[in-house]
């Protein structure tokens, strides 16, 4: 059964989404039906109770989320009933003035536009949940108003240049719009131009607008472009260091290279993230669920963990480091002491014997090794090297051996590994 609190954020989250939609649409019609009342007249009550609805519905949400403690999940970005009543509530409760009642070419009819201050406070907040599309959001955003701006401008200059009658309502509109959009974006083209002075005044606070636009939207499109990719950023400053390595230190070619894609690895497979620092900002038991949930599908499909209880992934989780080796690598060698168990995450690796360095094993994605040198406290019995770029979590001796006692069953299962593969050796 889906948890009450899924169900109470579900709800509401649709209905913010249905309220946003319905002032958007409703931003639409009001200014349009002032200037053009013969096209929307017919269905315009009815959108106009609609929205009331939509609104109302709204509200009395939130006043019964934002009144229950026990429900109030982070939904909104007040974080109690006093402190809404302190801001938005006045916007909301105006907003649900039944317009209807009231002549479709009345001014009365802009009344519930007055919920764009709590639109925006909610878009705003919306924006900081769906962290995952926290880019396009951005560019959605302001779609949204520059939409609804323009077209508000627009109406706003049939109002005050009037309707020309040779012309059809929609070639009205697109000219009206065209007006707007490069007077927005430009100083316009001078093939429209305003003739009384409340004309003029009213092209200079456009103007104005589109400033405030402009700069809205390259500040906005620079932060889209800079943080859309944090990896590819810190990529970008890697290659410009190993730059400046080659010219000032001659580093070899070769050499270079290896580091190159070595740089070229991290940045694709995302494994640049300072995880560990974002981390250290969590409450530990907050982090603690954060590490395994990160960690869990990994350690799941490890043979030897199959079947192990969520204190065991847990516990394994907080104490699995990460590493990446270089093709032809060589994690370490025979005769080397035992420091730490590795679990393959991605990659492939040869095992191999010093003497005559024949491969005598192959390790995949999935496998471990070297828990025989860590379980039985002895030397290294054969040396790993990379065959490709491998991705690994390890797990070093002190956490290893405070760990795997406290787990007979995993114990167990250790050394009967250990046992077999000295059999094979």
């Amino acid at each position: 059964m889906m948890n009450k609190n899924i169900l109470i954020k579900s709800a509401s989250n649709f209905i913010s989404f249905v309220m946003i939609i319905a002032f958007f649409v409703f931003s639409v019609f009001v200014p349009f039906n002032q200037v053009f009342p013969q096209i929307v007249s017919n269905y315009y009550n009815s959108l106009g109770w609609i929205v009331n609805l939509i609104f109302i519905f709204d509200l009395a949400l939130k006043l019964i989320l934002l009144a229950n403690k026990k429900n109030n999940l982070g939904l909104f970005s007040e974080e109690s009933l006093a402190d809404y009543l302190k801001t938005y509530f006045i916007f909301d409760l105006l907003s649900i003035f039944p317009i209807a009642l009231f002549p479709t070419n009345s001014l009365w009819q802009f009344v519930p536009l007055i919920k764009i201050f709590s639109v925006f406070n909610r878009i705003s907040f919306i924006r900081q949940i769906i962290l995952k599309f926290a880019p396009f959001a951005v560019v959605v955003q302001f779609l949204y108003w520059f939409i609804q701006i323009t077209h508000w401008i627009a109406c706003g200059w049939i109002k005050i240049d009037g309707i020309n009658e040779q012309h059809s309502i929609s070639s009205n509109y697109i000219t009206a719009l065209y007006w707007t959009t490069t007077t927005l974006t430009t100083v316009g083209y001078g093939d429209i131009v305003p003739h009384s002075n409340f004309e003029k005044l009213y092209s200079v606070v456009v103007m104005i607008i589109g400033v405030g636009l402009y700069g809205y939207l390259i500040g906005n499109v620079v932060s889209v472009i800079t943080k859309r990719d944090p990896t590819h950023e810190h990529f970008i400053s890697n290659l410009e260091n190993l730059s400046s390595l080659v010219r000032y230190r001659n580093l070899p070619k070769s050499l270079t290279a290896r580091v190159k894609q070595y740089f070229l690895y991290i940045w694709k497979n995302r494994l640049e993230h300072n995880e560990s620092s974002f981390l250290q900002k969590l409450p530990d038991g907050l982090k603690l669920e954060v590490i395994t949930f990160l960690k869990q599908d990994f350690i799941e499909k490890v043979n030897l963990f199959k079947d192990a209880g969520n204190e065991f992934i847990s516990d394994l989780a907080e104490n699995l480091r990460e590493t990446v080796i270089t093709p032809d690598e060589f994690v370490f060698h025979e005769g080397d002491f035992g420091e730490k168990v590795y679990f393959v995450i991605e990659g492939q690796l040869s095992v191999l014997t010093k003497n005559s360095n024949k491969e005598i094993a192959k390790i995949k994605k999935g496998d471990f090794f070297g828990e025989i040198a860590l379980f039985k406290n002895r030397p290294r019995n054969a040396s790993v090297k990379a065959i490709t770029f491998c991705h690994l979590y390890y797990l070093d001796k002190n956490s290893f051996d405070l760990l795997i006692p406290k787990y007979p069953l995993i114990s167990k299962k250790i050394e009967e590994k250990v046992l077999e593969r000295e059999k094979q050796d």
